[in-house]
Protein backbone atom coordinates (compact mmCIF):
# COMPACT_ATOMS: atom_id res chain seq x y z
CA UNK A 1 0.00 0.00 0.00
CA UNK A 2 2.63 2.38 0.57
CA UNK A 3 4.59 2.32 -2.76
CA UNK A 4 0.78 2.55 -4.36
CA UNK A 5 0.56 5.73 -2.20
CA UNK A 6 3.79 7.24 -3.47
CA UNK A 7 3.96 5.98 -6.87
CA UNK A 8 0.21 7.86 -6.75
CA UNK A 9 1.75 11.01 -5.64
CA UNK A 10 4.98 11.01 -8.04
CA UNK A 11 2.47 10.41 -10.98
CA UNK A 12 0.59 13.73 -9.50
CA UNK A 13 3.77 15.76 -9.90
CA UNK A 14 3.32 14.98 -13.78
CA UNK A 15 -0.05 17.14 -14.29
CA UNK A 16 -0.40 20.55 -15.53
CA UNK A 17 -2.09 21.52 -12.63
CA UNK A 18 0.16 23.22 -10.21
CA UNK A 19 -1.65 23.64 -7.18
CA UNK A 20 -2.25 19.57 -7.25
CA UNK A 21 2.12 18.98 -7.82
CA UNK A 22 2.81 21.49 -4.96
CA UNK A 23 0.30 19.39 -2.92
CA UNK A 24 1.66 16.38 -4.34
CA UNK A 25 5.37 17.34 -3.46
CA UNK A 26 4.29 18.65 -0.32
CA UNK A 27 2.76 15.23 0.98
CA UNK A 28 6.26 13.29 -0.51
CA UNK A 29 7.96 15.39 1.82
CA UNK A 30 5.66 14.61 4.81
CA UNK A 31 5.66 10.76 4.48
CA UNK A 32 8.39 9.22 5.35
CA UNK A 33 7.74 6.13 2.97
CA UNK A 34 9.04 8.33 0.11
CA UNK A 35 12.48 7.90 0.78
CA UNK A 36 11.59 4.37 0.57
CA UNK A 37 11.20 4.64 -3.00
CA UNK A 38 14.02 6.08 -5.64
CA UNK A 39 11.48 7.27 -7.84
CA UNK A 40 9.90 9.76 -5.58
CA UNK A 41 13.35 11.24 -4.91
CA UNK A 42 14.54 11.46 -8.12
CA UNK A 43 11.57 13.34 -8.74
CA UNK A 44 12.05 15.57 -5.92
CA UNK A 45 15.17 16.37 -7.22
CA UNK A 46 14.21 16.84 -10.65
CA UNK A 47 11.51 19.22 -9.62
CA UNK A 48 14.20 21.30 -7.78
CA UNK A 49 15.17 22.85 -11.12
CA UNK A 50 11.98 23.77 -11.94
CA UNK A 51 10.75 26.57 -13.65
CA UNK A 52 7.86 27.33 -11.36
CA UNK A 53 9.60 28.83 -8.43
CA UNK A 54 6.69 27.37 -6.54
CA UNK A 55 7.41 23.83 -7.19
CA UNK A 56 11.09 24.44 -6.94
CA UNK A 57 10.80 25.47 -3.64
CA UNK A 58 8.02 23.78 -2.29
CA UNK A 59 10.01 20.19 -4.15
CA UNK A 60 13.54 21.76 -2.32
CA UNK A 61 11.57 21.81 1.32
CA UNK A 62 10.19 18.24 1.11
CA UNK A 63 13.69 16.61 0.01
CA UNK A 64 15.15 18.73 3.26
CA UNK A 65 11.97 17.20 5.30
CA UNK A 66 13.24 13.59 4.53
CA UNK A 67 16.72 13.90 4.62
CA UNK A 68 17.08 14.08 8.35
CA UNK A 69 15.52 10.33 7.87
CA UNK A 70 18.12 8.95 5.07
CA UNK A 71 20.35 8.05 7.99
CA UNK A 72 18.19 6.21 9.43
CA UNK A 73 17.23 3.84 6.47
CA UNK A 74 20.60 3.00 5.69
Amino acid sequence: MKEKIVKNLVNLTHGNNNDVKIAAINALGDYICSIEQEAAIDRLLVLCDDYNKDIAVASIISISKLAKFFNEKQ
